[in-house]
């Protein structure tokens, strides 16, 4: 038997088992028990939050013969054809490859014919954004007024692009990125089912990588036993997703505030013969020196919503308290400068190492606040004048 991967073998099968999303399925579950279920849907979020997971469920309660608690069964004929793909009254349309106008034409003739099973049939198209606007004009009519039997479930990471006549006919749910924590516990029930051995931190290290997606995340853990087996410890979860790199930076960034030039550049010639985009490496460079500004301004239990590396919160302590705000303003500007220079420039390298040099010579600068206080710390020192 053939592999299947933990993204498709974790399927969501239940409303509550969208993690992140209770706000969309509580809302869903509560129009199918007042029977308020509307005939267009649009869901909108980033990817692998749960969009045509979350479609396909609501299908499935429509159409499930034992519904428990308005949740499908998971069970009967129309629940187990749904999950297996082969329901032919549920018609899911790659919007990407099927964005012609022949290809919605053809929908509109077939949303006339009563559905074969299922209580309704129900059009799944995912990517709607992809669609061209002669398309969205001709899907206009019929997802306004469709017939009783039929629903429509729009799936798109893109909300943008999709003509405001389109979002206007259907009632639009908004998926969030997953939240690192609940993804991390959801990986360590993952984990413990799977009999893999890996840490919390490497879990959490995981979770803040995948962007808010489970589905990328799950794919992660997936490459991460493929590579290590059942053992998993955090060095190799840092090598595997390629965050030696984010160390590497760290590195580029202490010597920076040290001063030193020639490590400076050779660290950061490493990056680019290693082929790290140089833009990502300025982009990289940013992010750091927007962490340390909040590091140094936010206590740790403030900061608790930002996930870092093992170690990295107390290294950024560290560098935070060699440099001002002052210093760090000038830093962002520098980086902000090169960003600018190196989307113009053919020679993109030298900018960035010309940029780095500029870094290093950055004089401490205190801010307007550490002003005011010395001035005030100066005046109490002085005795008061008596006549």
């Amino acid at each position: 038997m053939s592999y299947l991967v933990l993204a498709r073998k974790l399927r969501p099968a239940r409303f509550k088992d969208l993690v992140g999303q209770e706000h969309i399925w509580k809302t869903l579950i509560n129009a199918i028990r007042s029977d308020r279920v509307a005939h267009a849907f649009l869901f909108t979020g980033p990817r692998g939050t749960g969009k045509t997971s979350c479609a396909r469920i609501l299908t499935k309660a429509l159409s499930c013969h034992s519904p428990v608690d308005f949740e499908p069964c998971n069970a009967c004929e129309n629940c187990l054809e749904i999950n297996q793909g082969i329901a032919t009254d549920i018609i899911e349309i790659d919007a990407a490859s099927n964005r012609g106008i022949e290809h919605i034409r053809e929908l509109r003739e077939n949303v006339k014919f009563s559905p074969a099973k299922c209580r309704f049939k129900t059009y799944i198209i995912d990517e709607v954004h992809m669609l061209t606007t002669e398309s969205f004009n001709a899907l206009l009519k019929t997802l306004e007024e469709p017939p009783a039997h039929v629903k429509f479930i729009l799936a798109t990471t893109d909300h943008h692009k999709i003509p405001t006549t389109v979002i206007s006919r259907c009632q639009r749910y908004d998926f969030s990125n997953i939240p690192v924590a609940e993804m991390t516990v959801f990986l360590k029930s993952v984990v413990q089912k799977e009999g893999i051995a890996i840490s919390d931190s490497g879990l959490s290290i995981i979770a803040n990588s995948s962007s808010g997606g489970m589905r990328d995340a799950l794919t992660m853990l997936d490459m991460l036993i493929s590579f290590s087996g059942d053992q998993i410890d955090d060095e190799k979860v840092i090598r595997i997703l390629g965050l030696n790199d984010a160390r590497e930076l760290d590195s580029l960034m202490e010597a920076i505030i040290a001063k030193d030039v020639a490590k400076v550049i050779t660290l950061f010639q490493n990056l680019v013969q290693k082929g790290r985009s140089i833009t990502r490496i300025v982009i990289d460079l940013m992010n750091i020196v927007k962490d340390l500004s909040l590091v140094k301004t936010v206590s740790q239990e403030e900061l608790k919503w930002h996930e870092f590396l093992p170690d990295q919160f107390a290294l950024y302590q560290r560098l935070a308290e060699r440099v001002t705000i002052g210093t760090l303003q000038q830093y962002f500007q520098i980086i902000m400068e090169v960003e600018g220079q190196i989307r113009r420039s053919t020679q993109a390298k030298i900018c960035v190492e010309m940029g780095l040099i500029k870094m290093c010579s950055v004089e401490s600068l205190a801010g307007i606040a550490e002003i005011i206080t010395a001035l005030r710390d100066s005046g109490k020192k002085k005795s008061p004048i008596t006549s």
